[in-house]
């Protein structure tokens, strides 16, 4: 054997001692635990048997730790929740979509006549002013329904919805 391989060897003890020495300086016993006595103690600290079942010459310094260690805590505990870094999931899709619904009238109020062919109404689209009177077509979009004293009818033809103009205007 070489010098080197003595001083090895020798750092080795020296290690193993330190660490048996560090291991049993509470209690000055030698701690052996054998792969019976971990099921022993395992189940002396869940309270499924009973604590004379681990002896005390198998390390009393481990019994006493296996004893204070503190059980899992439940998952009902906050601090021991499942935490997850995924996105919500999505709102629920309501089922029925939204019945749709005819835009607002783009026709303004400009007055009323009564002639030899029946009663007609002034519109005012943007800039154009346009006579419609009842069943006439607008557009290709509204149909007049009916002229009123207080309000014009009109039906939204691609919905096929009433739509009411007041003759006052705002």
């Amino acid at each position: 054997m070489t010098r080197r391989h003595v001083l090895l060897t020798v750092a080795l003890l020296a290690t193993l001692v330190a660490s048996w020495w560090a291991v049993n300086e509470d209690s000055g016993e030698v701690a052996v635990v054998l792969p019976v006595e971990r099921a022993t103690r395992s189940q002396a600290a869940s309270g499924q048997g009973a604590s004379a079942d681990v002896p005390a010459s198998s390390g009393g310094s481990l019994a006493r730790l296996d004893a204070e260690r503190a059980p899992w805590p439940e998952l009902s505990d906050p601090l021991a929740r499942i935490v997850s870094f995924a996105p919500p999931p999505p709102p629920p899709v309501s089922v029925a979509p939204a019945e749709p619904q005819a835009p607002p009238l783009p026709f303004r109020y400009v007055g009323a006549i009564d002639d030899a062919q029946g009663k007609a109404v002034f519109l005012l689209e943007g800039t154009q002013v346009r006579l419609a009177r009842p069943g006439e077509e607008i557009a290709g979009r509204y149909r007049v329904e009916r002229i009123t004293p207080s309000a014009v009818e009109f039906t939204y033809l691609p919905l096929k919805k009433m739509q009411t103009l007041n003759r006052q205007n705002p």
